[in-house]
């Protein structure tokens, strides 16, 4: 069961459009300028920003985070992705690879509910790769660029919004996030 008063936390459009989609629930987004916890594991930096978030807004707050680990670099950028890509867009991301042979790539969700003492938690992860260069017109972010193992080397943002949103990383987090606010409410 949603925590009454959920407040999303996110000042992405798309990313609220996602949620509401996948959790079927209509979710209140709040904007907030959060700082955010520097470091590579989405997990910790997911479960600070609920923590901020509700000392903020002194409600329950669902937020979630993403990243994109680069297996030849060990998992940078992993939650730093965002730096990443606001410092020099997405093609920063395929001309890091050149001169690896590995291009394997880690897409993760961390999404988080806090409401001032209990916490619940779903992360999702899809195995993918990153393509040579941008592709597609679909989604945001990183997507143009990650390619999931299941979708036969189309990027995200080739896919349909309905195709990724039934198999993404972020659909998986808030499915498990979902069932841990039914089991454990």
């Amino acid at each position: 069961m949603v925590p009454a008063g959920l407040a999303f936390v996110t000042s992405s459009p798309h990313k609220h459009r996602e949620a509401e989609a996948i959790l079927a629930v209509q979710l209140e987004r709040v904007s907030l300028d959060l700082p955010e916890l520097q470091g590579l594991d989405v997990v910790v930096v997911a479960r600070d920003k609920a923590r901020t978030a509700h000392t903020l807004l002194h409600r329950p707050v669902l937020v979630e985070d993403t990243s994109l680990e680069l297996l030849a670099l060990g998992g940078f950028p992993g939650a730093l992705v965002r730096w990443l890509l606001e410092a020099a867009g997405p093609t920063a991301i395929p001309r890091m690879l050149d001169g690896f042979h590995d291009r394997s790539a880690r897409a993760r969700c961390a999404a988080v509910v806090w409401d001032g003492t209990r916490e619940w938690l779903g992360v999702g992860e899809v195995a993918g790769t990153i393509s040579p260069e941008p592709r597609g017109q679909s989604g945001f972010g990183w997507d143009v660029v990650f390619a999931p193992e299941w979708a036969g080397g189309r990027t995200y943002a080739e896919l349909l919004p309905d195709e990724k949103n039934a198999r993404s990383h972020r659909r998986l987090a808030l499915e498990a996030l979902k069932r841990q606010l039914t089991v454990n409410s």
